[in-house]
């Protein structure tokens, strides 16, 4: 599957591990909230740029979220499920690129930051 590496998280992980006993309710919704938010915001993108002739609308349906708590993280995952999304993400030489997740979490990731800094102030 094609994957996505945030770099630079070295302070809000440590932000993170001191202050996650303080209000772990409130990170498990933002975290949730904002992975919500990805999976539809990454589906709205894929409406747009998949319209080809072809498209069968099976990428779209297989976006998934799960949400996980462990002791000390919270973690939300979406992911496109076809073998074939990477290529739909990141073009081949044969075939131009649709990114759609990609722009969801450009989109999406500030805003996750702005609440998480929130929570903490």
């Amino acid at each position: 599957m094609a994957g996505i590496k945030i770099t630079g998280t070295k302070h809000l992980r440590a932000a993170l591990k001191a202050d996650i006993s303080r209000c772990p309710g409130e990170i498990k919704q933002i975290v949730a909230k904002h992975g919500a938010n990805l999976q539809t915001t990454t589906m709205n993108n894929m409406d747009r740029a998949y319209t080809a002739g072809y498209s069968t609308g099976a990428t779209k349906r297989s976006v998934t979220l799960r949400v996980n708590e462990f002791k000390t993280k919270t973690k939300a995952e979406v992911q496109p499920r076809t073998k074939y999304f990477p290529y739909l993400e990141y073009g081949t030489r044969f075939m131009a690129r649709r990114p759609t997740l990609g722009p969801a979490f450009s989109k999406i990731e500030p805003q996750f930051r702005a609440d998480i800094n929130k929570l903490f102030k």
